[in-house]
């Protein structure tokens, strides 16, 4: 199957976004008081909302594409699996090393530590809308696109991890860096435009991860 095409409007759509969605952390931290914690935890809460996004997408692919309905439910429940393990060890790190004792909650207690969170961080409420839409953007592009239909799963699967292991790697080291400055402003708007440039990759079609997916469409 050749690539499918992607219109343009699509294109600038998606681009524009990008920009919009990720403008909300900005917002947050120049007005809203964001803390550096609460702006790499809601990039941790990213993680969850692409492992959802990829887990429908990897379960449209394999019906509209006429995939082995059993095969299809193994690797999603395997995909469930590991990735849920990842970014259970990812969030665990990030609340051990920049929670403080702030937010009463032990570095296991994922959920405890978003509650607090959100309760004592005005608008984050907010920032997770903000990446939920864009995910949801993301997906509905797919299909809309024609993606779906052409996309091996197993492709989709693997899809994730090298956009998250890359910005993640860069957002811990910076919010060392965050702590150790103790959170300048403009180092916060900063780790937030990087992060945007990240999403106006994949919109762009520029992320490993958009093109590991564009690839396996290409060779279908």
């Amino acid at each position: 199957m050749g690539e499918a095409a992607v219109p343009n409007r699509h294109g600038r759509a998606a681009l524009i976004a990008a920009i919009g969605f990720n403008l909300v952390p900005v917002v947050g931290v120049l007005f809203w008081g964001w803390s550096a914690f609460a702006l790499i935890f809601l990039y941790w809460l990213e993680n969850v909302v692409i492992g959802g996004r990829t887990l429908l997408s990897m379960a449209i692919s394999g019906i509209v594409g006429g995939a082995n309905f059993v095969g299809v439910l193994f690797f999603c429940a395997f995909f469930t699996l590991h990735y849920g393990l990842f970014c259970f060890a990812h969030g665990s790190f990030v609340v051990g090393m920049f929670a403080g004792e702030a937010l009463g909650s032990n570095m296991l207690d994922l959920p405890g530590a978003a509650r607090a969170l959100f309760a004592l961080q005005p608008g984050l409420s907010w920032g997770l809308a903000s990446i939920v839409l864009w995910q949801a953007l993301q997906l509905t592009l797919f299909v809309v696109r024609g993606e779906a239909a052409g996309t091996n799963p197993l492709a989709l699967m693997a899809a994730p991890y090298p956009r998250i292991v890359i910005l993640h790697l860069a957002i811990i080291f910076g919010g060392f860096l965050l702590m150790l400055m103790d959170e300048p402003l403009a180092g916060l708007v900063v780790l937030a435009l990087v992060k945007t440039g990240f999403d106006v990759a994949e919109a762009t079609g520029r992320a490993p991860s958009f093109n590991l997916a564009r690839g396996a469409l290409r060779q279908s």
